[in-house]
């Protein structure tokens, strides 16, 4: 436990508000308006360096920082406010740092519909209307991590590592997303089998295949393989991205499940020395993953939905 008694330096940053209102004239930095509030927030942001029981520097940051973002449902438009507080503390002399975030998001015009989590990571990304938190590996046996959130309930939704694959919608903020989980996950979230493959919507969790090794099979690589996805022909559908994002042609905001169809993930496993990959490839059926028109070696995986 740190010991505030050889506390060193304390800096205290006080008054950050967001006050959202309805005004005729423009604001200048320095100027108060009245008005009727929507909305109202504050936060104390603060810097501290001491000494903790072992003499050892510290400094500790607290920041927050508020953000509105624009969610396009099916029937509305969601005004979504992020509060997000980022707790770092280092160690001056060895370099090293911790950090875990504080995270609430609410619809400003629904006060009683947010939420508020807290996350141990790196660093934490929601460009994508999703929260995601990033848990770097610390060594050679683990991989950076990702765990995603929905943006709208809080409610995970899957974790990965390496990275993901993308389905987008046109006229909406619901998108489609692949995960691959491997046995080389920096957090606790560990796959059954061999690995754990995720498919989820922006604020759901829509379908997961398990797969497992036949036999003592060890040639195939623990690490995350290549991702990328497959696009059926004359579908509408298109890739970009390198390959890891699709958008859809005859899907829109009121989309429905028959409507998520044609293009697939396609998993490539590299062996020392060889010229072709192992590959598995997973198509999308009616929004949910086509297990029994998968394509892979069937006598060195095995392929099944979890219970």
């Amino acid at each position: 436990m740190i010991n505030l008694k050889n506390h060193i330096l304390s800096l205290t940053v006080i008054g950050m508000s967001l006050v959202l209102h309805s005004c005729k004239n423009p604001a200048s930095s320095d100027m108060v308006i009245s008005g009727k509030e929507s909305f109202v927030d504050s936060a104390i942001s603060t810097v501290r360096l001491f000494k903790d029981a072992q003499g050892r520097e510290v400094l500790q940051k607290n920041n927050t920082y508020y953000d509105l973002v624009d969610f396009i449902d099916k029937q509305d438009l969601k005004k979504i406010m992020v509060k997000i507080t980022k707790v770092e503390t280092g160690f001056i002399d060895s370099g090293t740092s911790q950090s875990h975030f504080i995270v609430s998001a609410s619809n400003i015009a629904d006060s009683k519909s947010g939420w508020k989590k807290e996350f141990a990571g790196s660093d934490i990304d929601y460009s994508n209307k999703v929260v995601i938190v990033h848990s770097e590996g610390r060594n050679q046996n683990e991989e950076d991590t990702y765990t995603q959130y929905s943006l709208l309930t809080g409610e995970k939704l899957m974790t990965y590592t390496y990275g993901q694959l993308t389905t987008l919608i046109p006229n909406t903020s619901n998108k489609r997303f692949f995960g691959y989980l491997s046995k080389q996950s920096a957090t606790e979230d560990k796959p059954e089998g061999f690995a754990l493959i995720s498919y989820v919507g922006s604020n759901e969790v829509i379908d997961r295949v398990l797969v497992k090794l036949k036999g003592n099979n060890t040639t195939i690589p623990v690490y995350t393989p290549e991702l990328k996805m497959l696009v059926a022909k004359e579908s509408g559908n298109t890739l970009t991205n390198e390959g890891k994002t699709v958008i859809m042609g005859h899907a829109d905001r009121t989309f429905t499940a028959k409507d998520i169809n044609n293009f697939a993930m396609q998993i490539n496993y590299f062996l020392p020395n060889a010229t072709e990959p192992i590959t598995i490839l997973l198509p999308v059926r009616e929004d949910r993953l086509d297990i029994d028109n998968a394509s892979y070696d069937k006598k060195i995986f095995e392929l099944s939905k979890p219970n």
